[in-house]
């Protein structure tokens, strides 16, 4: 892929569809901004990209631009509590990330013929949560699907509910690493501000609520009739590999998947420049073969 071309990016979302959710106290930093890639002409499909838990729109510059480049018009906000601080997250709850997420929808519902999904992580399952039961949505895509608790012994998720009232965070082990292939705007200069308010703690009270929408996302996947593709990444460590089967046993015959073997679970931005190629090439050819003739 040739440099970015920054030029095309509009960092904002309307404002409505954070009505209703949790408002940020904290201007989120650069690399979280919300951001919107439209051509100057009318197109009549776009996608909408939902990151996930403590993620940022930042990590979906590579997808979102080769999306924009095959025509698309697309969309990636911030969800509520996330890229600002660790107090703001510590307020926004799931009904708040859900709400942006529905409010999205409904909004590109209305300008555009058919509205795609792509979600990452918790992300997956929420696209799963909105998307499944809505005829009217296009494709779905789920990245490092999300429909398994993370890699954290049932005791660890016991002691974090017992000490929620007590803490809303306890600290854990976070190193930055120069290994990832950042590709936002002035990027890596967000990565440690991100790490010190988000990465570097378990958060007790959001932790269940990002369970919620895990349990709720495998429901809705085994409704669901769209197209879809899940994309795994085989060196996954912090999504457990009974996410993957879940899906494949809610699924069965309508499964559609492929296991990136050296992919982590930052596939868009992934240490392996292949595994990130592939994960992005995997995205292109599925919405090609969804296109309707302008």
């Amino acid at each position: 892929m040739t440099k970015t071309d920054f030029s095309i990016f509009d960092y904002t979302v309307p404002d409505k569809w954070y009505q209703g959710t949790y408002q940020d106290t904290k201007q989120c930093c650069n690399a979280a901004r919300s951001f919107r890639l439209v051509h100057d002409t009318k197109v009549s499909e776009c996608w909408l990209i939902i990151h996930g838990y403590r993620g940022y729109p930042g990590e979906f510059t590579r997808p979102a631009t080769d999306l924009f480049l095959e025509g698309y018009d697309v969309f990636v906000p911030r969800l509520p509590g996330h890229g600002t601080c660790g107090n703001d997250f510590i307020k926004s709850h799931s009904k708040d990330w859900m709400g942006l997420a529905v409010n999205a929808v409904s909004d590109l519902k209305t300008r555009y013929s058919k509205v795609h999904l792509l979600g990452h992580s918790m992300g997956s399952a929420m696209v799963s949560i909105i998307g499944c039961p809505d005829s009217e949505i296009g494709k779905i895509i789920l990245v490092s699907p999300s429909f398994e608790n993370l890699q954290m012994p049932w005791t660890a998720r016991v002691a974090l509910r017992v000490l929620s009232p007590f803490t809303p965070k306890i600290n854990c082990h976070w190193h930055p690493s120069s290994k990832y292939h950042l590709h936002y705007e002035n990027a890596p200069c967000d990565e440690l501000y991100l790490g010190g308010e988000y990465w570097t703690w378990f958060f007790t009270r959001q932790l269940p609520e990002y369970y919620k929408i895990m349990k709720q996302g495998i429901k809705a996947i085994k409704e669901h009739r769209h197209e879809h593709l899940v994309i795994c990444p085989g060196r996954d460590k912090i999504i457990s590999i009974p996410s993957l089967n879940l899906y494949l046993d809610a699924v069965g015959e309508r499964k559609n998947y492929i296991v990136i073997d050296n992919g982590t679970h930052s596939l868009f931005y992934d240490k392996d420049p292949l595994a990130e190629k592939n994960a992005v090439d995997a995205v292109i050819a599925f919405a090609r073969s969804s296109r309707v003739p302008e």
